[in-house]
Formats: C-alpha cells, sequence, structure tokens
C-alpha cells in the first residue's frame, strides 16, 4: 500500500522541545521553581525596583521556591507602570542590566518603556511559533510594527532560531505587501488577524490569485473562529494563535489543534481575583497574572490586565501543560485596539486639546474583521464642531498612535459616570 500523501498541515505538526512539552506536572513544577528560585535571587540583587516590592511585603528570595509561594506577593499591574517607571527610570527598577548593555530599548502607549537584553529568545516565541507550524525554511512576512514595540524584533528572533527567513514588512501598505508576498514566495506570516484578513482581501482585488500563504501566527487582537474556518477554506492558510504581552513576552500558544492556548514552562501563569490577587481554581475566569524567567526584565507576579480561563484537561497533541481558553476581556477599562493598548488618561490627554469638550468617550466596535475607534465628545455651546473633531481626530493619531474618528453627540448622550473607554465588540 502507497504511503499517505500529506498536506502542508500534516508537515507542520511537531514539537520544538519534546522533553519539555510533555513533561509531568511533578517534573514541570520542578523545572519552574528551580528557575524561579534562581531568578529571585538574580532580580533581588540587580533590580531595585523588585527589591522594593518584597521588602514592601517583609519577603525575601528564600521565600519563593515554588509556584504556590507567589501568591504572598501582591500583583502589580500594567496600568501602574508608567507612575513607577517616572519615579525610578527608565525602567521603574526592574532592569537587572545596565542600560548601556541592552540590545534594545522599545516603548509602547502608557508610555512604558522595555529592555531587550543581551540573551537570546527572552521573548520565548519559538515553541509557541513552532507548534503553530513554523518550520526551518519558511519565508515570514512580519506585519507587526517595527517602530519603538517589541514585538516584530522579538518574533524576528524567535523565526530566525526555527530556521526561518523574515520579511520585515511592517504595517500598512497593503499593496506592497501583496506584491512582495508573491515576489519572494512568502509561505508565513505573522501580525493581526485583520490585518491578514486585509492583505488577502486587497489580493483578491488585484486579481494576483492565491498568495503562497501556508501558515499564520495572529495575535494582539482577537482571533474568532470565523476568520480561522475562512482563511483554511478560502485561502489554505492553517493560522494559530499566540498570547503575550510587550513586558513578559510570550505566554501561551496554539498548537495543530487549535483546542486553546499551551502555557509555556518559562512562564509561570496564574488566574486570579482581580480584587485579592488570589490564585483562582482552574475553570474559573480571572485576571492573568504571570511570572517569567527573564533573567533582563524579570516580571513577577505581572497583570496586564485580560482575563482569561485555564483549563488542565488533556491535549490530544500530546503537550501536557494547561491551555489558556482564549480572551475573556479586560479588568479594568484599559483595552486593545488593532494591536495597541488604548488608557483612560490618554482620553483626558486627546480632548484636552479642545477648549469646550464637557464629556468624552472613547467607543471601540467592529466592522467586518476590523477594530474601529471613536471618540464621543459632547461640547459646550458656541464650539465649532468641525474644527474640534479636525483637532481631536489628529491628537488621537498623535496620542494613541491609531486613527479614529470623532462623533460630536448631544447632551445626556455619555451618562454620569461613563467609563472612558467602552469596548463594544462583539466576537463570535
Amino acid at each position: 500500500m502507497p504511503p499517505k500523501a500529506t498536506t502542508p498541515a500534516d508537515r507542520r505538526t511537531g514539537f520544538w522541545n519534546r522533553e519539555r512539552e510533555t513533561m509531568s506536572a511533578g517534573a514541570r513544577e520542578r523545572y519552574q521553581g528551580d528557575w524561579l528560585a534562581a531568578l529571585m535571587e538574580h532580580a533581588w540583587a540587580n533590580a531595585p525596583g523588585v527589591r522594593r516590592r518584597l521588602q514592601n511585603a517583609g519577603l525575601a528570595p528564600k521565600s519563593f521556591r515554588s509556584s504556590e509561594d507567589l501568591a504572598r506577593l501582591p500583583v502589580i499591574r500594567k496600568s501602574a507602570m508608567p507612575e513607577l517607571q517616572k519615579a525610578d527610570p527608565p525602567f521603574g527598577g526592574f532592569c537587572t542590566v545596565p542600560v548601556a548593555k541592552l540590545r534594545k530599548i522599545f516603548m509602547s502607549p502608557g508610555p512604558i518603556f522595555e529592555p531587550m537584553g543581551p540573551e537570546i529568545s527572552g521573548f520565548h516565541a519559538e515553541t509557541g511559533l513552532f507548534a503553530g507550524g513554523f518550520r526551518p525554511g519558511d519565508i515570514v512576512v512580519n506585519t507587526f510594527a517595527y517602530a519603538l514595540t517589541p514585538a516584530a524584533h522579538e518574533l524576528d528572533e524567535s523565526l530566525n532560531l526555527i530556521g526561518c527567513a523574515v520579511v520585515p514588512t511592517g504595517v500598512g501598505q497593503t499593496e506592497i505587501q501583496v506584491n512582495v508576498a508573491k515576489s519572494v514566495g512568502a509561505t508565513g506570516y505573522v501580525g493581526t488577524p485583520s490585518f491578514l484578513m486585509t492583505i488577502l482581501a486587497k489580493a483578491r482585488e488585484m486579481g494576483v490569485g492565491r498568495l503562497p500563504f501556508q501558515v499564520a501566527q495572529v495575535g494582539a487582537e482577537p482571533f474568532t473562529e470565523a476568520m480561522r474556518r475562512e482563511l483554511h477554506e478560502e485561502h489554505g492558510v492553517m493560522a494559530r494563535q499566540g498570547f503575550g504581552t510587550a513586558d513578559t513576552g510570550m505566554l501561551a500558544y496554539e498548537c495543530a489543534e487549535a483546542s486553546g492556548m499551551h502555557l509555556l514552562e518559562d512562564a509561570i501563569t496564574q488566574v486570579c481575583d482581580p480584587t485579592t490577587g488570589e490564585p483562582l481554581p482552574n475553570g474559573q475566569i480571572g485576571e492573568l497574572v504571570a511570572t517569567v524567567n527573564n533573567r533582563t526584565y524579570p516580571m513577577i507576579r505581572f497583570s496586564s490586565g485580560d482575563l482569561t480561563v485555564i483549563t488542565d484537561e488533556p491535549c490530544s497533541c500530546g503537550r501536557t501543560s494547561a491551555r489558556m481558553l482564549g480572551w475573556r476581556g479586560r479588568a479594568d477599562e484599559v483595552t486593545k485596539v488593532r494591536g495597541i493598548f488604548v488608557h483612560p488618561r490618554q482620553v483626558d490627554e486627546i480632548v484636552a486639546r479642545v477648549k469646550g469638550v464637557e464629556r468624552s468617550q472613547v467607543v471601540v466596535g467592529r466592522e467586518g474583521h476590523n477594530d474601529t475607534l471613536t471618540l464621543r465628545v459632547q461640547l459646550a455651546p458656541g464650539v465649532d464642531g468641525a474644527a474640534a473633531s479636525s483637532t481631536l481626530e489628529a491628537a488621537i493619531r498623535d496620542v494613541m498612535k491609531l486613527r479614529g474618528t470623532v462623533a460630536v453627540v448631544g447632551a445626556g448622550t455619555i451618562p454620569d459616570g461613563a467609563k472612558k473607554v467602552s469596548d463594544e465588540r462583539k466576537w463570535d
């Protein structure tokens, strides 16, 4: 009998590090306990911000020998980082490496600075990329932004470690994206799912035929099952998602089974009560809190404000780690739009540029596969609405680094106590 024919998806299954990805629960706890103990000693000695946190909680490095010990340390939230970094620039005292010895310094909206240290693979993305189908020899279009934020640079490094060639296209310029992908025979894509859909729609509009993409790793915004089906059935793309932040690197990733995102062994990821910070049992929705094995920037009990659920039910792929069952919203008003965090205080900064704004609110919506951002403003009598809208739209681009529209609304439209950022997107 002849061997069964393989498809591109068949060739894109397997393990980056089988021994680590299939370790027993006990072996995983020992592995994480070992690196946690070493990390705490290192951070205490070299990161004054970490040392202050431990001292304020009455703790020391010897207090941490297992993941369970982490619950003794209060959670630190991403929303607190701008003020902490202002007090102890540039990294809030959380970086263990002198600034002059860093490879790169990034800045995310907030602003929040993040260091890229001398070690290779501090972002820990290669495990997830490999699980999601990337293989040596793939030519990958990287459409994340290369200016200031870390995702594109860190993913480049992980793709190179796998043996992929990277085309650093960055964001925008969809016609150029199509032409580049066709010209170089790009087999892979990394970026937001909505931008991948936009590129494929542009290729159809240009009449160039199917693009050569076979595999995609998407992130920075929700990825719906409808989008996954369309990519597979209409475009032949095996698309998987990963979850991470600029501060922590990759935390979770989908395998070929696409039944939740496996948690990385080099991060201790907990779901916690948003009010108390206490870890919750698996199966309950809570705030995602992570401690990452990064010796340059040891984020310990760090929360980006995202809500999720974790399950420890086995996955048929053979990996033994627990899995994160998707993104379930935010624990605060900070939300992510087209891969960029939007903060309530940015709304105040924007409207401060126009006199006569009585009330304001950003509304995040969804049209097709794309996020929309609308700034609703209630203006005082006599304020020129057209002039105010023009100034505010420019301020959105300047402050949030996003394009948005302005809607002038009547009195009472924005109620008392309304959230500064209202996320009204619906996901299937």
